[in-house]
């Protein structure tokens, strides 16, 4: 990665100095900005179910939302659903002001929580640090204990679907951001933009197989609960444990993996 090129701090006189300082004059919003200055235009926020968000928006800029690996957005409530559209991928939103609006109220659902807005959206140009380009939610840390003289985490981070009392060991890279499942199904979510391990079921005897499992987004879906998970990455190996696999599992009413899909047998007539 190249570095990026910063006139906090520059040497004086001669012709490398007078070519920086054109440089920035000619662009202070990017190329000058001082060592360690944050970019006001991307924030992080940390969440909190029981808040409400502040946000000004500008007919002609988009704001985006970036959630947590494991979530994705379902739907939106607006006092005044005119104002603005709304476009989702993944765990990322993207808002933008179709008019201004002196005021309104925004309810942004998740798979996994929600997010309350106080919105007004203005016509004209933003001026210097009013604009908010991206909003970046933080999540409380999962716990982290101590078993057995190895370093063994809880893994928390998201709201649980039935159980979460999932616990890792082994290499650090390979430890998920999340686990948890529903009775039917393990969700380990990871780090966005990591590479993906292998997976594998251990049975009790020591012996591997590798699990049925799909991927969406960051989240690997691994189709059935398993007591031990061996995860394998080159030479690197970590294991998740369910300390709650006695705990009663449920069957999909559906008959299938998903909910919204139904499996029926029909009988054909000859």
């Amino acid at each position: 990665m190249k570095a990026r090129p910063s006139c906090g701090r520059v040497a004086r006189g001669g012709t490398t100095a007078a070519l920086l300082l054109i440089l920035c004059l000619a662009a202070p919003d990017a190329a000058c900005a001082a060592e360690g200055e944050s970019e006001s235009r991307l924030r992080t926020v940390d969440y909190n179910s029981g808040s409400v968000l502040s946000l000004t928006g500008f007919v002609g800029y988009h704001i985006h939302f970036e959630f947590a690996p494991d979530e994705h957005f379902v739907t939106l409530g607006a006092g005044d659903s005119s104002v603005v559209d709304v476009g989702a991928e993944a765990n990322h939103l993207l808002l933008k002001p179709r008019q201004p609006t002196p005021g309104t109220n925004l309810t942004i659902l998740t798979n996994r929580r929600s997010y309350f807005i106080d919105f007004r959206a203005l016509a004209r140009s933003p001026l210097p640090g009013e604009v908010v380009y991206s909003v970046t939610f933080r999540y409380p840390a999962a716990d982290y204990r101590q078993s057995s003289g190895n370093a063994v985490n809880l893994l928390g981070a998201i709201a649980p679907a039935v159980n979460r009392n999932y616990w890792f060991c082994g290499s650090a890279a390979l430890r998920p951001a999340a686990v948890d499942d529903d009775g039917v199904q393990v969700r380990l979510a990871f780090p966005a933009h990591t590479e993906l391990p292998a997976i594998y079921a251990a049975a009790a005897d020591g012996a591997e197989s590798l699990v049925n499992s799909h991927v969406e987004a960051d989240t690997v879906v691994v189709h059935r609960l398993v007591e031990r998970l061996v995860l394998r990455r080159g030479n690197l190996v970590g294991c998740v444990v369910n300390r709650s696999i006695d705990a009663p599992a449920r069957r999909a009413a559906s008959g299938t993996v998903r909910p919204l899909v139904e499996r029926a047998t029909r009988e054909v007539e000859r």
